[in-house]
C-alpha cells in the first residue's frame, strides 16, 4: 500500500499558525473585517512569504539540531576550528544585553570566547548601519558579560554578495572599507549609554569577521550533515526530518531551486 507524503515539521508549524487564523479569540483577539487577508489563502500565503516566520523556523531548527552543527558550520564558513559550547540567545536579546531597542539581532550564538550572529535576509536590503549595529550588539555583550570577546557575522540572502546592498558592494573588503569612513560619533548620538566604550566599539568593527552565504549554500552545508538513508537508528530518522523540513521550507519560499 503506498502512503501519502507525511507533512514535515514545517508544514505543521504552519498548519499550527492558521488555527489562530480560524479561532484569534484564543490570543484574546478578534478578525478585522477591515483587514485584506481575508481568506485562508491570503493568510496561508503571507505566514510563508514572511521573513518573521522563516526566522522562527531556524531557530527552532537549530534548538532541535545536533550542538556540534552549530561548530562544524562555522568552522566551514569562518575556515577556524570553533570550539566550546554556543548558546542560542532567545528573543530576550535586547533585555538581556541592555540594548535599548538598538538591535534585535535574527540569530545570535554566544560562547565563552566568540559571538556569531547571523542576519537573515529574503528581499530587503543590508546596510552599513546595520552591520554597525551588529558591532554594537558585540560590544553590549562584552560588557554584559564583563570579557572581550571575538566576533562574528553571517549575512544569510539569496544569491550574491553584492545583491545584499543597495550599494553593490563587490566584495567584503569594499563594505569594510565603507564602513571605516562612517560617522561614529553621529551614529552613537541616540545611543549616549555607549560612548564612553567607542574605541572598543571601533576595535571590535575592524575586526569583526563577516560572511556572506546564499540559501543554495547554506542547504549544501546541511545536506552534508544528512544520516544515510541506511542508518535507521532513531537520532538519524529524526535529524533528516529535520533538515528535509529547512530545505522544503527553502524550495517553497523559492530561495533554492
Amino acid at each position: 500500500m503506498k502512503h501519502d507524503s507525511e507533512m514535515t515539521w514545517i508544514d505543521n508549524y504552519y498548519e499550527s499558525l492558521e488555527f489562530f487564523y480560524w479561532e484569534p479569540q484564543h490570543l484574546g483577539k478578534k478578525k478585522s473585517p477591515d483587514s485584506k487577508i481575508d481568506t485562508l489563502k491570503k493568510a496561508q500565503n503571507r505566514l510563508r512569504n514572511m521573513e518573521v516566520t522563516l526566522n522562527q523556523n531556524l531557530h527552532q531548527f537549530f534548538l532541535l539540531a545536533p550542538n556540534l552543527l552549530r561548530n562544524e558550520l562555522f568552522s566551514q564558513l569562518f575556515r577556524k576550528n570553533f570550539q566550546g559550547d554556543f548558546f542560542l540567545e532567545g528573543r530576550n536579546v535586547d533585555e538581556k544585553f541592555k540594548l535599548n531597542n538598538c538591535v534585535q539581532p535574527d540569530i545570535l550564538f554566544n560562547s565563552e570566547t566568540q559571538t556569531v550572529a547571523v542576519e537573515m535576509k529574503i528581499g530587503a536590503k543590508s546596510s552599513l548601519n546595520q552591520v554597525l549595529k551588529y558591532a554594537l550588539l558585540g560590544l553590549a555583550v562584552e560588557l554584559q558579560q564583563k570579557c572581550e570577546k571575538e566576533h562574528f557575522l553571517v549575512f544569510l540572502g539569496k544569491g550574491n554578495f553584492a545583491d545584499q546592498w543597495d550599494e553593490k558592494f563587490e566584495s567584503i573588503g569594499s563594505l569594510r572599507d565603507a564602513l571605516m569612513k562612517e560617522n561614529f560619533e553621529i551614529f552613537f548620538a541616540n545611543k549616549p549609554f555607549y560612548i564612553e566604550h567607542l574605541s572598543r566599539f571601533e576595535q571590535i568593527l575592524r575586526n569583526l569577521s563577516i560572511h556572506f552565504l546564499n540559501y543554495e549554500e547554506f542547504s549544501s552545508c546541511l545536506l552534508r550533515e544528512l544520516p544515510l538513508t541506511s542508518d535507521l537508528s532513531s537520532g538519524a530518522q529524526v535529524y533528516r526530518k529535520l533538515i528535509g523540513g529547512v530545505i522544503e521550507e527553502f524550495k517553497g519560499r523559492g530561495l533554492i531551486s
